[in-house]
């Protein structure tokens, strides 16, 4: 089939894209056009320019220190690093490459903070297309480029699919990378929690692929999830009993929600106020809010414009800035893929 593919925006979690991508051709499909927010438009560009399994491997062989060592301290732009260093490396996989020569259509999307406008990379310097794109607010300083100040594209448009719609496909598939649930799990904890589900099969299920299959099964299943879905809940709202420290006990009549709460608000007390996480911190806060902003971005957006397969990774999988865990985060989004296209049948 050809395939219209849209990458979303998520910072680390962006590595799930290699792993979609990497079963989509497994499978004999063809990608005809790409769109790109953000570390989708580093994952979509390098495809399209034929260089992503040069660039896994790469990120595949980091560690910690390793990506510490990228970040450049922007003491004098507004941000906290500069990223140089980072595109710099992105460069060497693709020098002087430009984004109307490449093989399949690209595009990567940013956005003009400064006349408040979705800025589309469709011609030019492609490092520069995605360095614009990834500029994450307080984090990696935005740029100046054709007069424009531009930064992350996922503040305007997290998963763009628009820009595909002009080229001829089968199907359309997108990626996001705010899926919920949005809770502590980290991608180890997720390979954890995948090795105490195996119990005694674990000799015969030691791959990879085996174990995270069951770990990410285990994240959708969370407590919030699973109490909404046997109540038969939409969850479109992002609070619930759970959070405000109120369990099954409390699920009768007692927790319906209070006609003048809106859609996803608590049906708890709003005076029932408690501490915060001991191990939030303001960058931590900073993730949770353009998480929460481009969720519901993203679904406004998308219901003008629906695609046929939706994978979306959940939130939960890394950190934003876990750049050291390319190979775990890889092997979800392939897992996650191979379910979706079991389903749609492709």
């Amino acid at each position: 089939m050809r395939i219209a593919l849209v990458l979303g925006s998520g910072g680390a979690r962006g590595y799930a894209h290699i792993g979609v991508i990497e079963e989509l051709k497994r499978r004999g499909h063809e990608i005809v056009a790409i769109a790109g927010t953000s570390m989708g438009s580093i994952i979509g560009g390098l495809e399209a320019a034929g260089k992503l399994d040069q660039f896994a491997d790469w990120a595949t062989g980091l560690a910690q220190f390793d990506v510490l060592r990228m970040y450049d301290p922007a003491f004098t732009q507004p941000g906290i690093i500069k990223a140089e260093k980072i595109f710099s490396m992105v460069d060497s996989f693709t020098p002087g490459v430009q984004i109307e020569d490449l093989a399949i259509p690209f595009t990567a999307v940013a956005t003009d903070i400064t006349n408040h406008r979705e800025v589309w990379f469709q011609r030019g310097d492609l490092v520069t297309a995605m360095r614009a794109s990834c500029a994450i607010p307080t984090f990696i300083s935005p740029i100046m480029v054709n007069g424009k100040i531009l930064a992350d594209g996922g503040l305007v448009n997290p998963v763009p699919i628009e820009p595909t719609l002009a080229v001829p496909s089968d199907l359309t598939i997108s990626v996001t990378l705010s899926g919920r649930p949005n809770s502590n799990y980290s991608a180890s904890a997720v390979m954890e929690s995948a090795s105490q589900q195996a119990g005694n099969t674990e000799t015969q299920e030691r791959t990879l692929s085996d174990r995270l299959r069951r770990g990410v099964a285990g994240l959708m299943d969370t407590a919030v999830f699973k109490h909404q879905r046997e109540r038969g809940e939409d969850n479109t709202g992002m609070l619930s009993e759970e959070l405000f420290g109120e369990g099954e006990e409390n699920s009768g009549e007692e927790s319906c929600s209070h006609p003048e709460e809106g859609p996803g608000q608590p049906t708890g007390s709003w005076s029932e106020v408690g501490k915060l996480p001991a191990d939030l911190n303001t960058m931590g806060v900073i993730n949770m809010a353009l998480d929460t902003m481009q969720d519901m971005i993203e679904r406004y957006r998308a219901a003008a414009n629906p695609v046929n397969v939706k994978i979306s990774v959940p939130s939960a999988v890394c950190g934003t800035l876990d750049f050291h865990k390319a190979s775990e985060v890889i092997e979800t989004g392939r897992q996650l893929a191979i379910d979706a296209f079991d389903e749609a049948g492709i």
